[in-house]
């Protein structure tokens, strides 16, 4: 068993970690993170071969002895033998056909004004191991068909790459994929923060489809795919730009972790918007994800969500979530955020609102230290806040700006004081003060099924239901305000809430499987 498990974990950090070991002529060593050499300007560029397309045919100019090309209606084919230096692919036109690229070193396909359909196969069809810097100029579509010709080949996407995709560039590329996926790699694909332009990926399957990592740091992204948009056999990360994403079934999700340190990330799914079957840290971004899928809640003994990998949860992890910054709203019918293992929040601000079950469930401990939390769940046994007390894991309230309606899970340890309002009102502006400074300007749902209601700050707790807003910008889908002017309203009677209160047990432990007034 032992020897089981070393060789488990040996694979995964392999798959974690992609490496270029197909060839030793080429020096890309990736290292950590594998992105370490993708800019595009420090690659050793060499000479340029131009492939125009016109209909059903294509003219190649330029030349290179260590390339062999084939032309015939349409589809070109280049065999590269080339081991030192990067040759450019610069292609443009509008016609049918494809380009196949076999080799065994790193080159540049820059899009420069193309439009390309191929009706049995991917538009482009790169057989090479190696880096693929994609550079988009001008206006750009790629479409492959909805059936593939026979091949021994792996193809399976309107633009597919055996290597590493690395996008930069300030044009445009609708990408339609009929086949399967829109963009694939069986390597990683790498979003650069050089990608200044679009990407509109529209797939019968996955939007962005990559076996050993996703990286987004740049680009505006929008997806319409009719499974997954982001899927990910390994990590994704995201430091930057911006992802649209609608998707029938999820709408990022990998396997080995997710982290989301920048970028403003919209999704719409039918069930879990983010999904992790490892672990998810959040530590900065602007993040919206809408689950628009139901369910009848339930589910399992314990009275919590539904432990179906197509339960419509807003964001799930099976390992732990870790909250340290950003802005994330969750709403789904189901948990809106539900961890596997501990939840922790220290930092940011975070809204999870369930219609049908819990708002934030963690079924480890969960942790709230500070930022400012506002969770939303059904009537009982579901709560606002969700532990795993079946299996003597707790809530702990150490810190942070609370607002909880639907309670806390029962027998929460409350480090911080917790107060309990005389009553809630539907579609309400409400001003929670810390001490004489505002800490939270937020509006109730114009639908709740819970009357229990549960503030918390770090100092001098008071409440202010029916306020007037003034200027401030809108966040959090529209359910609070950053910086905003406050005045009237009425005194809210708080009285001090115990954490043995709040629901019996909160349902479904089990279930998933700075500056205050700053926000």
């Amino acid at each position: 068993m032992i020897v089981l498990l070393a060789v488990g974990m040996i694979a995964c950090t392999q798959r974690n970690t992609p490496t270029d070991t197909t060839n030793t002529g080429d020096s890309d060593t990736p290292g950590d993170t594998g992105i370490n050499d993708d800019n595009v300007n420090d690659q050793n560029w060499s000479d340029t071969i131009s492939i125009v397309w016109n209909g059903a045919s294509a003219t190649v100019t330029g030349a290179n002895d260590s390339l062999e090309i084939t032309n015939s209606n349409g589809y070109v084919s280049i065999n590269s033998s080339v081991t030192a230096t990067c040759i450019v692919y610069m292609l443009s036109g509008n016609g049918t056909g494809q380009l196949t690229i076999y080799g065994s070193y790193r080159h540049n396909i820059t899009l420069n004004g193309l439009t390309l359909t191929c009706s049995d196969g991917p538009a482009i069809n790169n057989q090479c191991h190696k880096k693929c810097y994609l550079v988009i100029n001008g206006t750009n579509t790629l479409t492959d068909g909805s059936s593939y010709a026979s091949s021994s080949e792996d193809r399976k996407a309107a633009f597919f790459s055996e290597g590493q995709i690395i996008a930069s560039g300030a044009g445009a590329l609708t990408v339609k994929g009929n086949y399967k996926h829109a963009i694939a790699s069986d390597d990683y694909i790498h979003l650069t923060d050089g990608l200044t332009g679009t990407l509109s990926l529209t797939a019968s399957s996955d939007g962005l489809h990559a076996n050993d990592g996703i990286y987004i740091s740049g680009g505006n992204t929008t997806i319409n795919a009719g499974n997954d948009g982001v899927q990910c056999d390994s990590v994704i990360l995201i430091s930057g730009g911006a992802l649209n994403i609608t998707a029938t079934d999820k709408g990022i999700v990998d396997s080995l972790g997710i982290t989301i340190s920048g970028g403003t990330i919209v999704v719409s799914s039918k069930y879990k918007c983010i999904k992790t079957k490892a672990n998810l840290l959040i530590s900065g971004g602007d993040i919206q994800v809408i689950c628009t899928g139901t369910s009848s809640g339930g589910g399992n003994p314990w009275g919590g969500g539904s432990s179906s990998s197509s339960s419509p949860e807003g964001i799930e992890a099976k390992g732990t979530i870790t909250v340290t910054g950003g802005k994330v709203f969750a709403q789904a019918n189901d948990d809106a955020i539900n961890s596997g293992g501990d939840m922790t929040i220290s930092g940011g601000l975070v809204m999870a609102y369930s219609t049908g079950n819990d708002g934030l469930d963690a079924n480890g401990n969960c942790y709230i230290k500070g930022g400012t939390v506002y969770a939303i769940g059904a009537s009982s046994p579901e709560v606002a806040i969700d532990a795993n007390t079946e299996e003597r894991k707790q809530l702990y309230v150490q810190g942070g700006t609370i607002v909880a309606i639907g309670g806390l899970e029962s027998g929460a340890s409350l480090t911080q004081s917790c107060y309990s309002a005389s009553s809630v009102s539907k579609n309400t502006w409400y001003a929670l003060y810390s001490g004489s400074d505002l800490a939270f300007v937020f509006k109730t749902p114009s639908s709740l099924s819970s009357s229990t209601f549960v503030v918390s700050t770090s100092g001098t707790t008071s409440l202010k239901s029916g306020v007037t807003t003034s200027s401030g910008t809108s966040i959090l889908n529209g359910y609070a305000l950053s910086n905003p002017t406050v005045s009237g309203g009425s005194s809210v009677s708080l009285s001090t809430y115990s954490g043995n209160s709040g629901g019996p047990g909160g349902g479904g432990g089990h279930g998933g499987g700075g500056r205050p007034g700053g926000w």
